[in-house]
């Protein structure tokens, strides 16, 4: 499953970041800087248009955007 599926307010797990041929060479270090790697406890805190996500990781809020919504792949 990945973050796109989970509803607002439910808690989830990090299990890997996927990639692929479309994501830069940085996406996957950026995400680890703002704490998004795999273990790191989140909850989803609003959809946003177009598909994108509000996540709170810790005391902070992150937007992400649908393309890297759908790409973090969440612990069931």
């Amino acid at each position: 499953m990945n973050l796109a599926e989970v509803p607002p307010g439910a808690h989830v797990v990090l299990s890997s970041v996927r990639e692929d041929a479309r994501t830069s060479p940085g996406a996957g270090v950026r995400l680890r800087e703002l704490g998004l790697r795999p273990g790191a406890g989140m909850t989803v805190a609003l959809r946003t248009p177009f598909g994108g996500r509000v996540v709170l990781v810790g005391r902070r809020r992150i937007a992400l955007d649908a393309a890297t919504v759908r790409r973090l792949e969440i612990a069931s």
